[in-house]
C-alpha cells in the first residue's frame, strides 16, 4: 500500500512539474517573442542629423538689401551674403546640394527595419559587423538655390539661406536664418557641406572647420593684455590660424578675431585699440535661442561701458546667458581638447567623417579610372559662426576644393559612395563599428562620441535645451 502510493505521490508530483513548466512556457513564451519582436522592430536610438549644404543664395548688391548678418542696433546689414566658390562655371552651392541630397537618402534608409536592411548592405563595405538598428532623423537645411528661380524687385532671394535672422522685406519681422532653423531642430549632429577654392600648387582634398572656445579666447586677450606670451598661441594646437587680414600674422589675425568674439568689433593691427569703424554686430544676439541676450539689450549696447558690450578689453565683463553658456563644460567638450588633441568632439566628428570618406574612396567599385583623393589638410581655425552658435555637435567640412579636377570627379561621378562613406561615419559616431582591414592611409577610429555626458548634463539634456 504505501509503495503504491509513493508510485503515486510520484506520478502526481511529475505531472505538476509538467503543468507549471508547460504553463511557464505558455506564460513566457508571449512574452519572451513579444520582447524579441520589439528588438527587431524597434532603433536601439534614434539620432537627429541636419545636413546643411552650405550656401545657396547669390552675390547681389547693394548689401543693404542683400547681405547676411543683420545688425538690429543700426538696421543693416554688415556684410555681403556669402554666395559660396565656384570655378569654370562650377558652383559650390549646386555641388554640396546634390551630395547632401545623396547623403540624405542613404541616411533615410535608418527609418524602417527593411530600409536598415539596404542600409547595412551599404555598410559591408567598411565592417563584417552585424550592426544594431540606429534610426537617423534627417533634415536639410535647405533643399534648392536662390537662381533656380526669377524674382522680382520687391522680393528677398537671399531670405532662405542666410546665416542669421533677418527682417522680412515687407512686413519687416524678423524671420530666422539658418542657424535659428538649427537650434530649433535641436539635433545632435549637424554635417555641413562645402567646398573651398585653392591655388596652383594645393594637393585638393579636404580640411575640417573649427572654432575653439572661451577658453583659448581669453588666452588670446590675454596676450593683446600683455598678460600672457605670445608663446601660450604660438606654441599651442591653435597656432594655424585662419589669414583673413592680408598682411597681418596669424596671431595677429587670431587676436583680431578674439575681438569680434568678446567685443563684436575689429581692433588695430597691434590688438590693443578697438577698431570703431569695423563692426561684426554681437553674434549670439542674431540668432534666435535659448541664449540670446535679455530684451533691451540694444540700448545697453550703444550705452557701452563696462559690462558685457564695453569696447575694451579693460571693462569687458562676461556677463549674460550667452557667456554662462560659452564657460560651460559642454562647450569645452565640443571646442576643446578630445581625441584628435584639440578641437573637442567637433573635431573628432569632422576627422572621423573624412577618414571615412577617404577609406571609402579607396575602395574602386568598379571605377578604374576613379582618381585617388587628396589628403586631409589641417583645419582651418578662426571664430566661425556655425561651429560656435549651436548645441550639437559640427562636422563642419570643406570636402573637397572645387578647382581640383579630381576633388570634383569624386564629388559628382561617385557622390553616391561619398555620401555612403559619410553616411557609415555618422553610424559610427552614434554607436561605434570595427573597421576592416585597409591598407588606406586613413583609417577610421571606429568609436562613438559619449552622447550621453551631453544628455545627461546636470542642467538637462544639452542638444534640447538650446531652444526653449
Amino acid at each position: 500500500m504505501r509503495r503504491l502510493q509513493n508510485v503515486f505521490l510520484i506520478q502526481t508530483s511529475f505531472l505538476f512539474l509538467l503543468l507549471t513548466l508547460s504553463g511557464s512556457a505558455i506564460l513566457a513564451g508571449p512574452e519572451k517573442q513579444a520582447e524579441s519582436d520589439s528588438t527587431i522592430h524597434s532603433p536601439l536610438k534614434t539620432f537627429k542629423v541636419v545636413i546643411d549644404p552650405g550656401h545657396g543664395g547669390l552675390d547681389l548688391k547693394p548689401k543693404e538689401d542683400h547681405g547676411d548678418k543683420y545688425d538690429p542696433i543700426q538696421d543693416k546689414y554688415l556684410e555681403l551674403y556669402k554666395a559660396g566658390a565656384s570655378s569654370k562655371g562650377k558652383k559650390e552651392r549646386a555641388i554640396v546640394l546634390e551630395l547632401a541630397k545623396e547623403l540624405k537618402e542613404i541616411l533615410d534608409l535608418t527609418k524602417t527595419p527593411e530600409g536598415f536592411e539596404t542600409f547595412k548592405s551599404h555598410m559591408k563595405s567598411f565592417t563584417n559587423d552585424d550592426l544594431s538598428w540606429i534610426r537617423v532623423d534627417t533634415v536639410m537645411t535647405r533643399n534648392g538655390n536662390a537662381e533656380e528661380r526669377d524674382y522680382s524687385s520687391n522680393e528677398d532671394p537671399n531670405g532662405p539661406y542666410r546665416l542669421f535672422d533677418y527682417p522680412d522685406k515687407k512686413t519687416k519681422k524678423i524671420k530666422q536664418g539658418r542657424i535659428s532653423f538649427i537650434n530649433q531642430e535641436k539635433p545632435n549632429l549637424v554635417v555641413s557641406l562645402h567646398l573651398n577654392p585653392s591655388y596652383k600648387e594645393h594637393p585638393g582634398g579636404m580640411a575640417a572647420v573649427l572654432s575653439p572656445s572661451y577658453r583659448t579666447f581669453y588666452v588670446l586677450k590675454g596676450i593683446s593684455e600683455g598678460r600672457y606670451g605670445e608663446e601660450k598661441f604660438t606654441d599651442s594646437h591653435w597656432s594655424e590660424w585662419m589669414v583673413f587680414k592680408e598682411g597681418w600674422s596669424k596671431l595677429e589675425n587670431a587676436i583680431a578675431d578674439a575681438w569680434i568674439y568678446f567685443h563684436g568689433y575689429w581692433p588695430n593691427r597691434t590688438g590693443k585699440k578697438t577698431d570703431l569703424s569695423a563692426f561684426e554686430g554681437y553674434r549670439q544676439n542674431m540668432i534666435t535661442w535659448k541664449y540670446k541676450d535679455l530684451p533691451g539689450w540694444e540700448e545697453l549696447a550703444k550705452i557701452g561701458g563696462n559690462g558685457p558690450y564695453s569696447k575694451t578689453h579693460k571693462g569687458f565683463k562676461p556677463e549674460g546667458k550667452f557667456w554662462e553658456r560659452e564657460k560651460s563644460e559642454p562647450e569645452l567638450w565640443r571646442r576643446e581638447d578630445g581625441r584628435e588633441g584639440f578641437g573637442g568632439d567637433n573635431h573628432y566628428a569632422s576627422a572621423e567623417l573624412m577618414r571615412f570618406v577617404q577609406y571609402g574612396l579607396r575602395k574602386k567599385n568598379g571605377e578604374e579610372d576613379s582618381p585617388e583623393p587628396g589628403p586631409i589638410n589641417k583645419p582651418y581655425l578662426s571664430t566661425y559662426a556655425l561651429p560656435t552658435f549651436i548645441n550639437a555637435i559640427s562636422a563642419y567640412l570643406e570636402i573637397g576644393y572645387i578647382d581640383k579636377e579630381k576633388d570634383m570627379i569624386l564629388m559628382t561621378k561617385r557622390k553616391k559612395d561619398v555620401a555612403i562613406s559619410l553616411a557609415a561615419g555618422i553610424y559610427s559616431l552614434t554607436h561605434g563599428i570595427k573597421l576592416k582591414n585597409s591598407d588606406s592611409p586613413y583609417i577610421p577610429i571606429g568609436k562613438k562620441i559619449n552622447w550621453s555626458r551631453y544628455e545627461n548634463w546636470k542642467d538637462g539634456n544639452y542638444f534640447q535645451i538650446v531652444s526653449e
